[in-house]
């Protein structure tokens, strides 16, 4: 009889192992599948910042010199002071004509200084005479990193420069003068 329950037990074992082994091959032969396709597209997807002199004009006995626009960069050069409140002015349209708005990541202005001067003392005279304007024309406010120009929009900048008209006098010379402005722009 023990015999009888052993083989009974040994059967119920294959039994309880075949039936292990099948859940087991069932569990693992199923596979979950997860299928998704998304698609993100904007409309929005540049700016495109476009740079044109909009007027230049000079007062006092200053002589007009040459503008040139590459990029964002304005090169302003040649422009002449012959006598003390002399100054120059260019005024500069930036239009974004791109689909997102643009801000400003930096904004550099090399100032001019004199040089070719015959003498070092004029020089000095001259360059602690100068000032400078770099500001946005209407409204008037300085240009600052951070400023945005919208989609679609423009806005006006401001680019002076001139000799203190309380200096005593220039050299007998015209002294000339070159400026140059970057400004770079990232997504707002």
């Amino acid at each position: 009889m023990k015999r009888n329950h052993i083989k009974t037990y040994i059967i119920l074992i294959i039994f309880i192992s075949i039936i292990g082994i099948s859940i087991a091959y069932a569990s693992l032969n199923q596979q979950l599948q997860i299928k998704t396709s998304t698609t993100v597209q904007s409309s929005q997807t540049s700016w495109n910042i476009v740079i044109s002199k909009d007027s230049c004009y000079t007062k006092g006995h200053a002589i007009l010199g040459t503008v040139e626009i590459t990029g964002t960069t304005f090169t302003l050069s040649n422009f002449k002071f012959q006598a003390p409140g002399d100054n120059f002015a260019c005024v500069f349209i930036i239009e974004n004509k791109g689909e997102i708005d643009a801000k400003i990541s930096s904004a550099n202005v090399t100032w001019p200084t004199a040089s070719g001067i015959n003498t070092t003392s004029d020089q000095k005279l001259i360059n602690e005479n100068l000032w400078r304007v770099f500001k946005w024309d209407s409204p008037t406010a300085d240009v600052k990193i951070g400023d945005t120009i919208p989609s679609g929009s423009e806005k006006k900048i401001l680019i002076q420069y001139g000799i203190n008209s309380t200096m005593p006098t220039l050299p007998t010379n015209p002294v000339p003068f070159s400026a140059v402005a970057t400004i770079n722009f990232e997504q707002a």
